[in-house]
C-alpha cells in the first residue's frame, strides 16, 4: 500500500475488499482521478456479474438520458439465473430529479449492486442525496494525487505490477506526465507492453517507449535555464519550435511555471538541509543540486520576475492579456527574458 496518498490507499483497501467478495449494495464513486474510478468500476463488475448471464444482469445507464426513478425500477428487479445484478448510473451528475433515488438508497436489495458513478466534481455531501450516501453507501473519493506524492504512488503502482524503477527514470516519467497519475499510468502501459515483468525500468526505456527526446526535452530546458546556459537554451528552444506538435508550448510553459515555483520554495528554505528540502518540495535527491543552483542564479526578486514572465505568457496564450504575436514567438521571447533576468 502506498504511503502518502489517502486516495490511493483507500483505492487499494476497496479493491482488497472486493477481492474477498465483500460487496456492498450501494457504491458512490466520485472525484477527479478517473483511473481509480474506472478500475474500481471494472472490479465491481468482475466480482458481481457472472459472464454467462451478463446480458441479463448488467445494466448501464447514463445520467443525461435517464431519470432516477427509472434506476429505482431496474434496481428493484431480481437477477436472472444469478445471485446478483449490477446497475450502474454513469455521469450521474447529469441525472435530473436525483432525490428520487433516495427511497432505494435507504432500503436497497441485497441482490442488486447499485453504482452511482459521479466522475469529475464530487457529489455535494451536504444535500439530501449526499447525506443518504454517507449513511447507507460505500463511498470512494477519487481525489487527484497531490504532486508531491505522485512519485511515491507511481512507484507503488509499478511495484504492484511486478516491476521496479530507479528514482531518475521515475522523476522523468512524472515530470513528462505533468505529475498527473492517470497520465503516468497510460505512459507506463507503453513501457509494460515492451518490458517483461520482474525487470527494473531504466531511463532509456522511459525515453524510448514514452517518446521523450534524449537531448531536447523540458527537463533539459529547465536544467539549462537553471545554469543560465544560453547556447543550450537556444538550441533546445529551436528544436521545440521545429517539432511543435510533439511539444505543445502551453504544456511547456506550464511545466516551467511549476519548475520555478519549486525553485522559489527551495530558495525560501536556504538554511534547511537537503533532506528537509526534498521532503517539503517533493524533489528527488539527484535533482537537489540543480534546484539549489537555480535558486542562487535567480535569487531575491529575480525569481518573482521569472514567474511573472511565465504567467504573463500563459495569460496571453489564453487570450486574457492581448497580444498580436504568434504563440511560438511569444514563448521564445519569454524564455529569452528569463535568461536575461
Amino acid at each position: 500500500m502506498a504511503k502518502g496518498s489517502s486516495s490511493y490507499t483507500d483505492f487499494n483497501n476497496l479493491m482488497q475488499q472486493l477481492d474477498k467478495n465483500q460487496i456492498a449494495p450501494v457504491y458512490l464513486l466520485h472525484g477527479e482521478e478517473y483511473y481509480f474510478l474506472e478500475q474500481l468500476l471494472q472490479k465491481i463488475e468482475d466480482v458481481v456479474v457472472d459472464p454467462a448471464t451478463v446480458s441479463f444482469n448488467k445494466h448501464v445507464k447514463y445520467g443525461k438520458e435517464t431519470q432516477a426513478s427509472h434506476i429505482v425500477n431496474i434496481a428493484r428487479r431480481y437477477p436472472m439465473m444469478a445471485d446478483k445484478q449490477l446497475v450502474v448510473l454513469k455521469e450521474a451528475q447529469y441525472c435530473k430529479s436525483q432525490d428520487a433515488i433516495l427511497p432505494y438508497i435507504e432500503n436497497p436489495l441485497d441482490s442488486t449492486v447499485l453504482v452511482w458513478y459521479h466522475p469529475g466534481k464530487k457529489l455535494p455531501m451536504n444535500r439530501k442525496l449526499g447525506i443518504a450516501m454517507k449513511k447507507y453507501a460505500v463511498i470512494y473519493n477519487a481525489d487527484s494525487v497531490p504532486e508531491r506524492e505522485v512519485s511515491v504512488v507511481a512507484k507503488s503502482y509499478i511495484e504492484r505490477k511486478g516491476y521496479d524503477i530507479e528514482p531518475r527514470p521515475l522523476h522523468l516519467l512524472a515530470e513528462n506526465s505533468g505529475f498527473k497519475f492517470s497520465t503516468i499510468v497510460k505512459e507506463l502501459d507503453k513501457v509494460f507492453s515492451n518490458v517483461e515483468s520482474g525487470n527494473k525500468i531504466r531511463e532509456d526505456q522511459i525515453e524510448k517507449f514514452v517518446g521523450i527526446n534524449k537531448e531536447y526535452n523540458i527537463f533539459a530546458l529547465q536544467k539549462a535555464l537553471a545554469k543560465k546556459q544560453k547556447s543550450q537554451v537556444v538550441e533546445i528552444i529551436s528544436y521545440f519550435m521545429a517539432n511543435i506538435h510533439n511539444n505543445p508550448i502551453v504544456m511547456l510553459n506550464a511545466s516551467l511555471f511549476n519548475y520555478f515555483k519549486k525553485v522559489a520554495m527551495v530558495q525560501s528554505m536556504d538554511k534547511k538541509t537537503d533532506k528537509e528540502v526534498m521532503s517539503s518540495v517533493g524533489i528527488p535527491f539527484f535533482a537537489i543540486g540543480e534546484y539549489r543552483e537555480a535558486a542562487r542564479n535567480y535569487s531575491g526578486k529575480k525569481i518573482v520576475h521569472v514567474m511573472e514572465c511565465i504567467n504573463d505568457c500563459d495569460l496571453k496564450f489564453k487570450g486574457i492579456n492581448q497580444t498580436s504575436k504568434d504563440p511560438k514567438l511569444l514563448f521564445e521571447e519569454t524564455i529569452l527574458k528569463i535568461l536575461g533576468i
